[in-house]
C-alpha cells in the first residue's frame, strides 16, 4: 500500500498530468514513513537491550576440566554448562546429568512453543549412572546436524571415550536436549554439552 501511494506521489510531481498539489500526498506519506521508522527503531533498540541482557548473563561452564563463571555470549560448542532450578537455558544443550536419580529434568518451553505444561527431558543413555562428581571429566564426541527450524526433532549420536564407555554409539533425540530460552523447573540442577550456541563457534574443550 505504501508503494502505491509513493508511486502516486511521484506522479503528482509532474504538473502536466495532475492538477493536485503534491504536498497533499507527500505530507501524509512522509508522516506514515516517519512513524513506521520510529516504531521499527524502538523495537530494534528494545531487542538490542534484551539480547545484551541475555548475552551478558553469568553462567557456570566447564572448560578443560575446570569449572568457571563466564558470560553466556562466551559459551563455545563443547562446553559443559551447569544450570540451577529456574535458570534460563543459555544455548542448546545435550543433557548429560541431573539431580534426579532417574536422569530426568523438567523444562518450561513457553518461550518457544507457547505451551505452559512442563516437558520431561532425560539424560542421554550413555551418561546414565555417571556420578555427578565425574561429569566434568567426560570426554567424547557428539555428531549432530546443522541447526534447523524444527524444534521437535534432533537426530544425533554421542560417543564417549573410555573409561566412561568403550566407543559405543549412543543415539540422541529431542528428549535428550534442553533448548535455548527454556527454563529449568522442579529440578535442583542439570548440566549439558553445548551443541548450538547461535554463532559460528567450533572450539571443543
Amino acid at each position: 500500500m505504501n508503494q502505491y501511494f509513493l508511486l502516486i506521489a511521484c506522479l503528482q510531481l509532474w504538473s502536466l498530468i495532475t492538477p493536485v498539489n503534491p504536498a497533499s500526498t507527500w505530507g501524509p506519506l512522509i508522516f506514515i514513513f516517519a512513524v513506521s521508522a520510529t516504531k521499527e527503531a524502538w523495537d530494534d533498540y528494545n531487542r538490542y537491550l534484551s539480547d545484551k541482557k541475555a548475552n551478558e548473563k553469568e553462567v557456570w561452564v566447564v572448560r578443560k576440566g575446570i569449572r568457571k563463571h563466564i558470560q553466556a555470549q562466551d559459551i563455545c560448542v563443547g562446553n559443559i554448562v551447569w544450570l540451577r532450578e529456574n535458570d534460563e537455558v543459555p544455548c542448546d544443550l545435550v543433557l548429560i546429568g541431573t539431580s534426579d536419580p532417574q536422569g530426568l529434568c523438567y523444562v518450561e518451553t513457553a518461550a518457544l512453543d507457547g505451551e505452559t505444561d512442563l516437558k520431561t527431558r532425560v539424560v542421554a543413555s550413555a551418561c546414565m549412572g555417571i556420578d555427578s562428581e565425574l561429569l566434568h571429566k567426560i570426554k567424547g564426541v557428539i555428531e549432530c546436524p546443522v541447526p534447523d527450524k524444527d524444534i521437535r526433532r534432533f537426530d544425533a549420536n554421542m560417543r564417549l571415550f573410555p573409561p566412561f564407555l568403550d566407543n559405543d554409539i549412543c543415539p540422541l533425540t529431542i528428549k535428550n536436549t534442553i533448548l535455548q530460552s527454556c527454563y529449568l523447573r522442579n529440578t535442583e540442577w542439570a548440566c549439558g554439552v553445548a551443541v548450538y550456541t547461535g554463532k559460528f563457534s567450533y572450539k571443543y574443550d
